[in-house]
């Protein structure tokens, strides 16, 4: 006997997903510091690609989205950093990246030393 498409099955149904989560919007400061590191460091992507031989994505990179990267960074400079209060905005970033650049470095040179003292520590443990 065959059951009509539309019919209820009696087994145990599934709950409906869950809706997806919205992403939650990046502010206009968080876009731009993106922007701003990638395009610091579009040369050492140029660089990396074509040590892996990747030579038209360097090309990519170099001449089609890294001028874009550019325009974009240079277009959220000029409507952040206006007037007086812009440039002091603008210092005032500059040294908090400088300054988190400076405690990241940090943090890896003591994580470095505590890893050569770990392997000094283990050559020079008696059996």
């Amino acid at each position: 006997m065959a059951t009509p498409k539309n019919a209820k099955s009696t087994g145990k149904s599934t709950p409906p997903p869950p809706p997806p989560r919205k992403k939650k919007k990046r502010s206009m400061e968080e876009m731009h510091r993106t922007v701003q590191e990638q395009v610091q460091a579009l040369p050492y992507a140029v660089d990396h690609f074509e040590k892996e031989g990747k030579r038209g994505k360097a090309f990519m990179i170099k001449y089609v989205s890294g001028p874009i990267l550019k325009l974009v960074n240079r277009v959220m400079s000029r409507t952040r950093y206006k007037g007086a209060e812009g440039a002091k905005l603008k210092q005032s970033e500059q040294m908090k990246r400088h300054l988190e650049q400076r405690r990241k470095a940090m943090e890896y040179v003591q994580g470095e030393l505590r890893k050569a003292q770990k392997k000094a520590a283990k050559r020079t443990k008696p059996r």
